[in-house]
């Protein structure tokens, strides 16, 4: 019992004729004949009868017309496992430090791109997603920090994606177009992933802020959330800044802070496959870094 034999039978119990059900499935008539009767040989039974010209589906037939519809469907699922449990052809992996709407452009890239199957991973920080690239756990991640002297990945520089802080728009601060460190002396300070590598050298600067309550978040989403609701003061980079966002909030700088080096590098393993889908990704997070609002 096939495919072919089962929707030959519920085309012809359909249309209630041999020739209908041929042109119908673009095959010869005989084709037709030839599954139903191999249909018949399996069942052990007759599925239709002829009465004059008509043919009409016989007793056993109607039976089998429910078990034949949901027998196609589960042959159809059935196809669908490889696609389920294979792994996906590129993994590539990204930071916290990213907002959501870069997010969605990320992703609308890699669906423009198609006939390819992804999977987007979180890293906890640059060292890490180095540290998973290194080992082959993922082809292709965004870092600060360039690996450098494999011989078995490249690495592109895109550019300087730099901190600024983010205020609730009712802030007082708000008021000021550039901040100084000081400015920040009693303000409750929100971060994310406070141990990685880039919020230590930030803690480094903060050290002349006095009097500083602290909150750490386990992402940049969680960030944005709370400083929107006027909880405190964020500090994220610039590609952190969301749109979902911007009734609410206002960005500011802090020389200190924004010269911290936060480099964006592309780094992917050596392949055609990697190469040309790498390129497209850069170009969307190019774009989305000189559109975004």
């Amino acid at each position: 019992m096939n495919e072919d034999q089962l929707q030959t039978f519920l085309t012809v119990a359909e249309y209630k004729s041999y020739s209908k059900a041929a042109v119908v499935l673009n095959v010869t008539q005989p084709t037709i004949t030839s599954r139903i009767k191999a249909l018949e040989d399996i069942l052990q039974c007759n599925l239709f009868k002829r009465v004059g010209h008509e043919i009409f589906l016989t007793k056993e037939g109607n039976m089998f017309i429910e078990y034949a519809k949901n027998i196609l469907i589960y042959m159809r699922h059935s196809k669908e496992i490889a696609n389920m449990v294979k792994d996906p052809n590129i993994k590539v992996g990204f930071s916290p430090g990213y907002s959501y709407s870069f997010i969605v452009e990320l992703l609308k890239t890699i669906k423009s791109i198609g006939e390819i199957d992804i999977q987007v991973l979180e890293g906890y920080d640059s060292v890490s997603l180095n540290e998973m690239i290194l080992a082959g756990e993922v082809d292709l991640v965004f870092t600060r920090d360039v690996l450098s002297n494999n011989q078995d990945i490249l690495s592109e520089y895109l550019f300087d994606n730099n901190l600024v802080i983010v205020l609730p728009r009712t802030h007082p601060l708000c008021q000021k177009s550039h901040l100084q460190l000081e400015d920040l002396n009693g303000e409750t300070i929100i971060s994310y992933r406070r141990k990685s590598a880039l919020w230590k050298l930030i803690d480094q600067k903060l050290i002349r802020v006095a009097n500083a309550i602290r909150i750490d978040v386990d992402n940049n989403e969680m960030l944005m959330q709370a400083v929107s609701n006027g909880i405190g003061i964020g500090i994220i980079p610039e590609l952190g800044l969301d749109n979902r966002y911007k009734s609410y909030i206002e960005a500011r700088s802090i020389e200190e802070v924004y010269n911290i080096p936060n480099k964006v590098y592309v780094q992917y393993r050596k392949s055609s496959q990697i190469k040309d889908f790498a390129k497209k990704i850069i170009y969307a997070i190019i774009n989305h870094k000189y559109t975004a609002v």
